[in-house]
């Protein structure tokens, strides 16, 4: 095994395991149950597809550039859905999932340091629980999506780009986080402050 796949399944190994819960199945339109390799597979194939097409390569810049502009305003859930959410649809770069889940989490901190309704509490910090949830749900699910497609499909060049780099490193930082506050009966909540060392900067800014 190489050095840089070792590394791979070391950091996803630690997000099973850090992780509250992980969920193995979703749904079809039509009800019937997809498994997460089911979604993953047809993700890979989805690649594969569309990266030569030039209209979706087209539509996927100007579903980027969106993104960009809304993020900027502030407006992170638009950022995601009319943003890079789109740009998915049209190629599911690995880049757009570690973007995504980037944002996803900024969407739940600013709900407790940005929003006029927060308590001071919960400026200051996020249940130790509830955190564990949300950053498994909101950016663990999508890191995970990246980093496998980088791997099933080879991306060297993604390998050793900046983002790829930093969403190991936030990866690696989340799960020390949320192991170090699960662990024992100490504190019942994870410092906000803490939260945003973990972040940094916004991934979107490590893309093109």
């Amino acid at each position: 095994m190489s050095k840089n796949n070792f590394f791979l399944l070391f950091y996803l190994v630690i997000f099973m395991l850090m992780s509250p819960c992980v969920y193995a199945f979703g749904s079809n339109s039509d009800g019937s149950i997809i498994t997460e390799w089911e979604i993953f597979k047809a993700t890979v194939e989805n690649y594969k597809k569309n990266i030569g097409v030039k209209e979706n390569i087209k539509n996927a810049a100007l579903a980027e550039k969106r993104g960009r502009f809304f993020f900027n305003e502030g407006r992170y859930d638009r950022a995601y859905f009319n943003g890079y959410g789109d740009a998915i649809a049209w190629i599911p770069r690995p880049e757009y999932f570690f973007i995504i889940g980037d944002l996803k989490l900024r969407m739940k901190l600013s709900l407790h340091s940005d929003s006029p309704h927060a308590t001071p509490e919960q400026k200051a910090c996020w249940d130790k629980y509830l955190f564990a949830v949300d950053v498994n749900r909101n950016l663990e699910s999508s890191f995970e999506m990246g980093f496998g497609l980088v791997g099933e499909l080879n991306l060297s060049d993604t390998r050793k780009s900046k983002i790829y780099k930093q969403a190991m490193a936030n990866a690696t930082c989340f799960a020390r986080l949320t192991s170090k506050y699960s662990e024992g009966v100490g504190s019942q909540c994870v410092p906000i402050e803490e939260v945003k060392k973990c972040l940094g900067s916004p991934l979107l800014f490590l893309y093109n």
